[in-house]
């Protein structure tokens, strides 16, 4: 295989690998009754971290709250709600070093040995938990995480996260009533 096409390769692999990338974990509580879950609020104290990114914090908040509500649970900004959302964000700068080849023939550098091929960048994980508020019990956790494309497309990355980590919470609840029934 010519160099080029496994330059090409590659290239087409990793780019796969960080569009369709993101990482979706859950956790629930088994004997929970989703059921009775209608109304939700987001909690109301904000770290107060002066590196806190208001952009971010906002359009993960509405993202949640759309698709929340698109699943037929209402918002509630001031009273009593069934459930409360609290998430949490984390960035990780990363390094990778990847192997692509061993004395190949056509090198692009000088010896015989391994060639490696090292990608920087950010992995970011949003956090979700939704808490009961009268004995602020757990009830549901799900963390998204993903390579964190930049500042133009973090509205798109976080609508999507968003949307796979509530598709996610729906199949758990469909899971929970079904143990039950």
């Amino acid at each position: 295989m010519r160099p080029f096409r496994v330059i090409g390769l590659l290239s087409v692999i990793l780019t796969c690998g960080i569009a369709f990338g993101a990482n979706v974990k859950t956790d629930y509580d088994r004997s929970f009754d989703f059921a009775r879950l209608r109304t939700f609020t987001f909690r109301s104290e904000r770290r107060r971290n002066r590196d806190a990114n208001t952009l971010v914090d906002k359009r993960i908040e509405d993202a949640l709250r759309r698709d929340l509500e698109a699943r037929g649970f209402r918002y509630v900004p001031d009273g009593p709600a069934d459930f409360v959302v609290a998430y949490y964000t984390h960035e990780q700068e990363k390094v990778e070093p990847t192997a692509i080849g061993y004395g190949m023939p056509y090198r692009w550098r000088w010896g015989w040995g391994p060639a490696f091929w090292t990608r920087y960048y950010t992995e970011g994980s949003v956090l979700v938990d939704f808490v009961t508020p009268s004995d602020k019990q757990l009830v549901w956790r799900g963390r998204v995480t993903n390579t964190v494309s930049g500042l133009d497309e973090s509205k798109k990355q976080i609508d999507k996260g968003v949307k796979e980590l509530v598709s996610h919470f729906e199949k758990d609840v469909r899971k929970s009533e079904k143990r039950e029934s």
